[in-house]
């Protein structure tokens, strides 16, 4: 797994600094480790398309914007053409449960297993940035 993960390092590394840390320059809220965890847990457990459900609502009480976690995760893997197609654009963020709804099982299951891979190389990349508590 580990050798998996280990290219996804630099797009990690790219995803946050165009994601995150422009939006937190001062340091990145800790909630982000925590939410790509949960992130793992929601997807492994309930299954993709009720995982995007979740973290593309605008309108949740999370200490931490999903969206923006998503939209990371998303960056890391979207390189892949396997993925990010005409047909299948991953940066919207607002269509991507519908593009993905419309795509096949098999496609949906490699998916799904390249976004735990995200998850967790955010997760370890995360570390070497200035983590900074929620309010």
């Amino acid at each position: 797994m580990l050798k998996k993960i280990e290219y996804l390092i630099p797009e990690a590394l790219k995803a946050i600094d165009t994601h995150l840390l422009t939006k937190y320059p001062n340091g990145i809220l800790t909630g982000y480790q925590g939410a790509a965890s949960g992130f793992g847990t929601t997807l492994m457990q309930m299954g993709l398309l009720p995982t995007l459900a979740v973290y593309t609502d605008k309108d949740n009480n999370a200490d931490i914007d999903r969206q923006i976690l998503l939209q990371v995760l998303i960056t890391i893997v979207e390189n892949d053409k396997r993925f990010n197609s005409d047909t299948t654009p991953l940066n919207d963020i607002n269509t991507l449960l519908r593009n993905a709804s419309h795509q096949p099982k098999a496609w949906r299951k490699e998916f799904t297993e390249h976004l735990l891979r995200a998850s967790l190389v955010f997760k370890l990349t995360l570390r070497t940035y200035h983590l900074k508590k929620s309010n």
